[in-house]
């Protein structure tokens, strides 16, 4: 079995990072585009996600460092991303919503049993999730926040694509490195509508009553 590097185990935080930053401007602009209801969510469901991801690179640099194995960090990336992604999801698709009609956007050999309605979940929403954020942000005209959301949805199907493959170092830093550029276009994507919503305001018919809903 390979032993990880320290430098592998700190570059796990960039992702995570990233995530975190995109996450806060999607908040404010559910805020502006739904109302508080729809931020909060929007919030809940990002610190989920942040957490589950600082856990696991958390856990990882305290076992590369030979300090501990503490793998509940590990193992709850699964349960904290798939209840975090489930409500980044429906957050989203509430802020395509108008008054007539919600709309919608259009391996796991080797992983224990209990994790794989996790990992389905968790795959099906972040993909719903950021599908949507990339029609919202061509229905908006703002083409380079949608190429950021589509380099996050390439992200989580490389991502998938690559969870059967043999861990080895080099398949560590591939993983992690795609990690990261698919959670920074997540950021600049989120960075971008939010300054579009911001300039222009939100195109939701009922907008005025978002804050009672």
């Amino acid at each position: 079995m390979e032993t990880y590097p320290i430098s592998l185990a700190i570059f796990d935080f960039v992702p995570t990072t990233a995530f975190l930053i995109g996450a806060f401007f999607l908040v404010k602009t559910g805020l502006i585009c739904r109302g508080k209801p729809c931020s909060r969510m929007l919030m809940l469901g990002g610190l989920l996600i942040f957490l589950g991801g600082t856990f696991k690179a958390v856990w990882k640099l305290l076992f590369t460092a030979g300090i501990a194995d503490i793998q509940w960090m590990s193992q709850g990336q699964f349960v904290y991303s798939s209840i975090g992604f489930l409500a980044l999801f429906v957050s989203v698709l509430r802020m395509i919503r108008t008054r007539q009609k919600q709309l919608a956007g259009s391996p796991v050999l080797g992983i224990a049993a209990w994790k794989i309605p996790f990992l389905f979940l968790m795959t099906l929403t972040s993909l719903g999730a950021e599908g949507i954020l990339v029609y919202l942000s061509f229905k908006r005209n703002v083409p380079l926040a949608a190429v950021g959301f589509a380099f996050g949805v390439l992200g989580i199907l490389a991502m998938g694509a690559l969870a059967s493959a043999d861990q080895t170092l080099t398949m560590q830093w591939v993983e992690e490195s795609i990690n990261a550029i698919g959670q920074l276009g997540f950021m600049s994507g989120s960075i971008l509508l939010f300054r579009d919503f911001k300039a222009a305001g939100c195109p939701c018919e009922d907008h005025a009553g978002a804050n009672n809903d």
